[in-house]
């Protein structure tokens, strides 16, 4: 435990120090409020994650392959998900990667 030196024994001194640990504690706390009101400002003016617009499911192993075009808004979700853009996705749906049968990407991507 620290060791604090002793408060000095007279009224006066006491309460110099009194008052300034009060101008303290009211100079902390006024940051605090800026500190909340950056904060706040800063949570505002960040724009939410704009979701993927296309994804490519891949397969658990050491070789991971993908199994499944997914359209950005799917609910299936897996940490397995990679972001992918329209191209890669039609692409995918032409060399035979499944489409997902929930939310059915070849329809929207017009792929047979």
């Amino acid at each position: 435990m620290i060791d604090t030196p002793p408060l000095p024994p007279d009224l006066p001194r006491l309460h110099a120090i009194a008052t300034y640990l009060q101008l303290q504690l009211e100079r902390v706390h006024r940051r605090i409020v800026e500190v909340e009101q950056w904060e706040a400002t800063r949570r505002a003016s960040a724009r939410p994650a704009v979701p993927p617009e296309w994804t490519l499911q891949m397969s658990i192993g050491a070789d991971p392959r993908p199994i499944a075009v997914h359209h950005g808004q799917c609910t299936v979700r897996s940490a397995r998900m990679r972001r992918i853009s329209r191209r890669d996705a039609i692409e995918a749906l032409a060399v035979g990667v499944q489409p997902c049968v929930l939310c059915q990407p070849d329809r929207e991507l017009q792929v047979d």
